[in-house]
């Protein structure tokens, strides 16, 4: 399916490695083996360098795109991640009905400003004004009402999904042990997340 896509989305331009073998590298990352590993897997078939296999998953993001629809209701949450040493924030919103993420985003901080920003963005993918379940960070509730957002205060039950969702997400970063991503800086390390999203929305 993944090959099907690079080839549909022309995500790469033709050159001597295959598209299929492009595929079975960003696979096997996102699945958890290391780059170098996926490198020598990859090597069996034909010359692979691990810089080669972080580039094609850092285009990943492109194999799906959130389609712009009617939902019900949205669970928004943030996470303290780390990135090589360094603390961040990372913000994501779910479809709580179709286990859609609607948007992931990296900060070092959090306030109502970067609050307002990452919704903002996620009520695009809305045809209508969903209601919008979040957690009790002050921050919300200046940003919500800005919007003017229907919004309620819900800890556990239908937020559910959201907390699941990061459980999947730091089960893979913990797998980086304190390098995540490699290399990595604030821009990266969105790319990289938007990847691990777009990929998880091919699960099926």
């Amino acid at each position: 399916h993944i090959e099907e896509l690079l080839e549909a989305k022309k995500i790469f331009e033709r050159n001597r490695t295959p598209v299929r073998i492009r595929a079975l590298g960003i696979l096997l990352y996102h699945l958890g083996l290391s780059l170098r590993n996926c490198s020598m897997v990859l090597s069996s078939f034909t010359a692979v360098s691990h810089e080669s296999v972080r580039l094609w998953y850092h285009k990943s993001y492109q194999l799906f795109s959130v389609e712009k629809r009617y939902r019900e209701i949205i669970a928004v949450d943030e996470t303290k991640i780390k990135s090589n040493g360094r603390q961040h924030l990372l913000w994501a919103a779910i479809d709580i009905n179709t286990w859609e993420v609607l948007g992931v985003w990296i900060t070092q901080g959090r306030c109502s400003l970067e609050a307002y920003s990452f919704l903002k963005q996620v009520l695009t993918t809305c045809e209508n004004d969903p209601k919008i379940l979040v957690d009790g960070g002050p921050w919300y509730k200046p940003a919500l009402n800005r919007l003017h957002a229907d919004w309620e205060h819900v800890t556990f039950g239908l937020r559910n999904p959201i907390e699941q969702w990061f459980g999947i997400l730091k089960h893979r970063i913990q797998l980086f042990y304190k390098r995540w991503p490699y290399n990595a800086t604030r821009d990266t390390a969105q790319e990289w997340l938007e990847s691990f999203t777009a990929l998880y929305h091919l699960k099926g």
